[in-house]
């Protein structure tokens, strides 16, 4: 079975899907991270060619989609892309975790790591381009067939649906 987790950045998708791999006795496959294997290439690297990261991230979902036993972590606009989260849905189970702005926000203070999505953005307009961002993907993410507010999640709940 295939379980993915989708989500906006810092909504929590590495820390449930390390619980539910680890749960389920799963592989946690990170789709950001498999694009820097097979490239070769750091995430803001890939960033900086549209072009390329799209055809790359595509070609990384097709092999993500041969896989058995593991959780998906997906990158944040997979599920935006082409017909993604249907796929996704048609291959397995699929998780949506909200987060509000205040919450991202928060937990990208906190980072030490590089965001790229956020490069030449007024720290002002952080907030302003995070609702954006998120009313833009809203409508993608939430065909995931499992949809919640991250700190509103429990273990128990989570894994009572991916097991139904």
């Amino acid at each position: 079975m295939l379980i993915f987790i989708v989500g906006y950045i810092d909504s929590g998708k590495n820390k449930w899907g390390n619980k539910v791999a680890k749960e389920l006795g799963y592989n946690l496959v990170d789709t950001r991270k498999l694009m820097e294997e097979k490239s070769g290439r750091s995430y803001t690297e890939l960033l900086k060619n549209k072009e390329i990261y799209v055809e790359l991230e595509q070609e990384v979902f097709e092999d993500v989609l041969k896989l058995e036993n593991s959780v998906v972590v997906a990158s944040e606009l997979l599920p935006c892309r082409n017909n993604n989260m249907d796929r996704m849905n048609e291959a397995g189970k699929t998780v949506f975790l909200r987060a509000g702005v205040g919450c991202i926000m928060m937990k990208i203070s906190r980072k030490k790591t590089h965001i790229p999505l956020l490069d030449g953005i007024d720290p002002n307009h952080v907030p302003d381009f995070i609702v954006m961002e998120l009313k833009r993907r809203k409508p993608f993410y939430q065909k995931a067939q499992f949809e919640k507010l991250e700190r509103e999640l429990r273990l128990k709940e989570l894994m009572q649906f991916i097991l139904e």
